[in-house]
């Protein structure tokens, strides 16, 4: 007995493991992650007198590539072990979405571009007008002038070396001419969203942006009966920077939802970008101070609906429908004059129909019962046949 029921549950351990790898998901490639500890700058003292540190991160954004970070927010953690992915500037309203010219993305996408490490220590010594820099003070005021743009942090004044301020006091003061839109991402798909009521012709176009003019893999997921194509209506999978790229359909499957997921290796990275923590996790944001080599991934939806009947033939539907009548509720009773019957309880009778309700649902609960009990019964009954027919073959 005791053998029979190990392998049952043998087997049922091992259902429970097939029915699990089946269902879990595919492990994405496509993020980044901070990859050793950073090199520390100096610290600076801030306007309220608080003191914070400073670093320099460095980001792994592929296979073999790494390229060196700073924190973008000053009252945030970087958690080592979470995946970064590139995104969007104008994903945070609140760099972008100001009257400002230029805006605060674009002025710490100027200084990461002229400070260090994407400019070399002399270089900067001498842009700044200072005889040298060290790497700790140029880190220092680096990281200061990104809070400043960003998130609104001064320095004191008195409390800072001389070389810092004056760095950090170049840097932010530089980025006030910084050029308007030059954060895009490495790579890109316009509109990320499309939609379009039974399309005859392919949807789109979508056209796909890739830094240093590459190509990328291109494919589909989601709705059956579609593909991808190019504007001569050639099936594809692979697009070059500025193609344009269309879905097809098949006019058999009136609506559906597809996702375009782009990948490219090997697509430059230049410095500026913003890298966040994948699927919103919350960690410190991380702008790139350098350029580099990543693994580069987007992706767009485009959805199609079955064609909608013009608002006339709805109206005029609505109004040749018969008038519904409620047969449940017995008519009113027509009015006696000479007597007036009692007034009948609608408490009994809303109480009857509850009664009938709670029968009916425990009539069901019993049927069901009966036959778990009778299903259980008979897989005992299978286990005794199997133990006693090894009884007797011993």
């Amino acid at each position: 007995m005791s053998d029979i029921l190990r392998r049952c549950a043998a087997l049922l351990s091992a259902s429970a493991l097939i029915g699990a790898l089946t269902t879990a998901p595919a492990l994405a490639e496509d993020f980044s992650r901070v990859d050793r500890d950073p090199v520390m700058g100096s610290p600076v003292v801030l306007e309220d007198g608080r003191e914070a540190e400073t670093a320099l991160f460095s980001l792994r954004v592929a296979d073999e590539d790494s390229v060196r970070a700073y924190p973008m927010l000053l009252d945030e953690e970087v958690r080592p072990r979470t995946a970064y992915v590139e995104s969007e500037w104008t994903d945070t309203p609140h760099w972008t979405g100001t009257s400002a010219a230029p805006n605060p993305a674009d002025r710490a996408n100027w200084i990461v571009s002229n400070s260090y490490p994407n400019e070399s220590l002399p270089s900067l010594a001498l842009a700044s007008g200072l005889p040298f820099v060290e790497g700790p003070e140029a880190i220092a005021a680096t990281q200061a002038a990104l809070w400043n743009v960003l998130d609104g942090t001064e320095l004191d004044e008195e409390s800072n070396s001389q070389t810092v301020l004056r760095l950090y006091d170049h840097l932010v003061e530089g980025s006030r001419s910084a050029e308007t839109g030059a954060t895009a991402r490495s790579l890109e798909v316009t509109p990320n969203q499309l939609e379009a009521v039974a399309p005859e012709e392919p949807l789109g176009p979508l056209t796909v942006s890739v830094a240093g003019g590459g190509s990328v893999q291109a494919s589909l997921r989601g709705a059956p009966a579609s593909w991808l194509v190019d504007a001569d209506g050639r099936e594809i999978s692979t697009v070059e920077d500025g193609e344009d790229l269309y879905l097809a359909v098949d006019p058999s499957v009136p609506a559906g939802v597809a996702t375009l997921h782009l990948r490219g290796d090997k697509v430059p990275l230049e410095e500026g970008r913003l890298f966040t923590g994948r699927e919103g996790v919350r960690t410190q944001p991380l702008i790139t101070a350098e350029p580099g080599v990543a693994t580069s991934a987007t992706s767009a939806t485009l959805t199609w609906n079955g064609e909608e009947p013009p608002e006339s033939e709805v109206e005029d539907e609505e109004e040749a429908a018969p008038p519904v009548v409620d047969e449940s509720e017995p008519p009113p009773p027509e009015e006696d004059t000479a007597t007036e019957p009692p007034e009948a309880s609608p408490t009994a009778t809303d109480g009857d129909d509850r009664n009938q309700e709670k029968s009916g649902l425990a009539i069901t609960g019993t049927w069901l019962s009966g036959l778990l009990v009778i299903a259980g019964a008979l897989v005992v009954s299978g286990l005794l046949i199997l133990v006693l027919g090894r009884k007797r073959r011993d």
